[in-house]
């Protein structure tokens, strides 16, 4: 399950960690964020488990801001724990590089709690049969997943809506963690791309994650797909606004995100 993270991280002590992110994560515009999002999650989860957390406790929620880009090299995380409650806690991280504040997170994680169950969601998208699994030179980071997508889907093609809809999975297994799903949930080229005509400035600016499972991770089986839909839905004065629902293969709703980002 997701080795190479697992092995991504190292302690320094005093709520520090060292990471290198390399050259097969380089995004269109510097390193990919989901990546950086995923170490900042795993240093974070090191230091509640040093804290002795209940092991049933799991990631509901993220939001991370991009301060400015990160390169390829060594980072540096720093964690926080802000508050621990009887069921909730809340941490901060501060991903440097360079002496340079470069992303600020926050992490809630929780234990499950008894509540309403409903979902106006919209549904998962069943695969077209003629969906082609991706192989893109560019960005690099895009082949660390095993993912299909709409023939019909290509960036800058001017396309009537700014809508990717895929099916993915883990490249080193069926089994992922909620530290893999958030990089996942910033996997894909802005969806701006590909309702414009070339290029357009679309960093991230803020990205946030809401899990809709207490489980500590999912296994997809030998086929299973999750099912993503990332939908730019408006974009005014130099920002859009990007939201995403995905699914597991059941259907079931598993994580939505949304992104702002600069969209001119």
């Amino acid at each position: 399950m997701t080795a190479w993270l697992d092995r991504a991280v190292d302690p320094l002590g005093d709520g520090r960690f060292r990471a290198h992110v390399d050259e097969s994560w380089v995004a269109l515009q510097g390193v990919h964020g989901g990546i950086v999002a995923a170490l900042a999650l795993r240093a974070v989860e090191a230091v509640l488990t040093d804290e002795g957390l209940d092991p049933a406790t799991t990631l509901r929620a993220a939001t991370l801001g991009y301060v400015s880009g990160t390169q390829v090299g060594d980072i540096t995380i720093d964690v926080e724990v802000v508050r621990r409650g009887r069921s909730m806690v809340t941490s901060h991280a501060a991903v440097r590089q360079d002496g340079a504040t470069k992303v600020v997170a926050r992490f809630h994680h929780s234990l499950p709690w008894d509540g309403a169950q409903f979902s106006d969601a919209p549904p998962a998208t069943p695969r077209p049969t003629d969906a082609v699994r991706v192989a893109w030179e560019a960005p690099r980071h895009i082949t660390k997943v095993e993912t299909y997508v709409d023939p019909a889907m290509r960036p800058f093609a001017g396309a009537p809506r700014a809508e990717w809809l895929a099916w993915s999975r883990p490249l080193e297994g069926p089994t992922f963690d909620a530290s893999w799903l958030l990089m996942y949930g910033d996997f894909f080229p802005p969806a701006v791309f590909l309702r414009t005509a070339g290029p357009v400035r679309a960093v991230t600016v803020e990205y946030s994650m809401q899990i809709h499972s207490a489980a500590k991770c999912w296994t997809l089986g030998d086929s299973g797909l999750l099912a993503a839909r990332f939908h730019a839905f408006h974009s005014a004065d130099g920002f859009a606004v990007e939201d995403g629902w995905i699914h597991l293969p059941d259907g079931t709703l598993l994580a939505t995100t949304r992104q702002s980002r600069l969209a001119g």
